[in-house]
């Protein structure tokens, strides 16, 4: 039996990763609008189209196949921009946003992709919101922030729970309002990035949310001299990807960064070969993240569509863990063989789309099983009692 010997060090990224355009969104060039992945199609829509008229019409993307198609366009009087949006099981939800007239929406629509159709749900207690972000828990989801009709920028949280179509307000953001900041899931741990504030200052700040016990937490500054707002951050492949964005001098950014929360740190991606942008349409599946459409400096708007393949591997600490774990590729068994025996250490196994599968302690020479899984790609994060770190990735036959 073959051993993998791995003495984890600081790495870099294990593979390499290309920015690669795909056919132009198929509509008018728009920016402010929102975007979901879901079964394999990738869902746009909404924004503000260049001739300054709102949108309220949707497009999916097939992403086997890189081809476009119309779906059914939200109802009559639903034209909007600066929504957010989130998906669901076989559906995906539209929430608030600045429709004409210097409306602000509270409503909530579903869109089934069965049936192509669209139903208005209960809608957000209190005022609209435009430019709030979305953090997705399965059956409930927090809206954080964004701006009311008075340009007052808020500091609400909200818990809609979708099997129940219900919503509660939770504990206030602590640390002022926020609107067009990004947000997303990563290991079960809500983060929220950027963002303006009251003052209209673009904030560099990134905080954690504890959908448990309804705690927020400061966790660190972006690490570069300006803040930003109308940057994407979603999650893919155990880490939050970010791309994009405007700061307080106009520049608009093109750049991409990802956090690993194992090691708590930033680091660069791929620069994607065009214009900075802010504002465009993005999501994530599997290890693939898109980006269509946004406003450039020049404020032209775009129909370009770009994707990505995110990196599997993460930068890891310094200090060494000495363990080997085989077979890889595994079937039912996966083997642990730890160099220090005297130490515990905490094996974790998250899916592609950083979903945590199964935890489990070990030492010395154990195992887990793993016959459980579906076929696919999985990531474990070893921790030993001296808060070192490691993520490896492993394959299931």
């Amino acid at each position: 039996m073959k051993l993998f010997y791995t003495f984890i060090l600081l790495s870099n990224f294990l593979v390499a990763q290309t920015w690669v355009q795909l056919t132009d969104f198929p509509a008018t060039e728009r920016d402010d609008g929102v975007a979901v992945s879901l079964n394999g199609k990738a869902y746009f829509g909404t924004g503000l189209l260049a001739g300054f008229t709102l949108g309220k019409d949707f497009y999916a993307l097939d992403l086997a196949t890189n081809t476009w198609s119309a779906i059914a366009s939200m109802p009559v009087n639903s034209d909007r921009q600066y929504a957010c949006a989130f998906s669901y099981l076989n559906s995906f939800y539209v929430f608030s946003g600045a429709g004409y007239s210097n409306a602000v929406f509270t409503d909530l629509q579903r869109y089934d992709v069965a049936t192509n159709t669209w139903t208005v749900l209960t809608g957000k207690p209190g005022n609209g919101l435009i430019g709030a972000s979305c953090l997705e828990y399965g059956d409930k989801i927090i809206i954080v922030s964004g701006k009311f009709q008075s340009g007052t920028v808020s500091d609400e949280v909200w818990e809609y729970t979708i099997s129940t179509n219900t919503w509660l307000q939770k504990n206030n953001f602590p640390f002022g309002g926020r609107w067009r900041a990004g947000a997303s899931v990563l290991n079960g741990v809500g983060y929220l990035l950027f963002g303006l504030d009251n003052n209209q200052s673009f904030r560099k700040e990134m905080y954690s949310y504890n959908n448990v016990t309804d705690v927020w937490t400061k966790v660190m500054d972006f690490p570069q001299p300006k803040g930003r707002a109308y940057a994407a951050l979603k999650t893919t492949t155990g880490k939050l990807v970010m791309f994009g964005g405007r700061d307080t001098l106009n520049t608009y950014y093109n750049d991409m960064w990802f956090y690993n929360d194992i090691t708590g740190s930033w680091n660069p991606g791929p620069v994607m070969p065009s214009a900075g942008r802010k504002g465009g349409m993005s999501c994530a599946s599997g290890d693939k993240f898109y980006y269509s459409c946004g406003i450039n400096v020049s404020d032209t708007r775009l129909k370009e569509t770009w994707m990505i393949d995110v990196p599997v591997g993460v930068k890891e600490n310094n200090n060494a863990i000495a363990v080997s774990f085989y077979p890889n590729p595994c079937s039912t068994i996966l083997n642990f063989e730890f160099a220090e025996t005297n130490l515990n250490y905490e094996v974790e196994l998250f899916d592609v789309n950083a979903k945590k599968i199964l935890s489990q302690t070990l030492n010395g020479s154990q195992s887990i099983i793993i016959s459980q899984l579906e076929s696919g790609i999985y990531f474990l994060k070893i921790k030993d009692e001296k808060n070192n770190f490691t993520t490896k990735k492993i394959i299931k036959e």
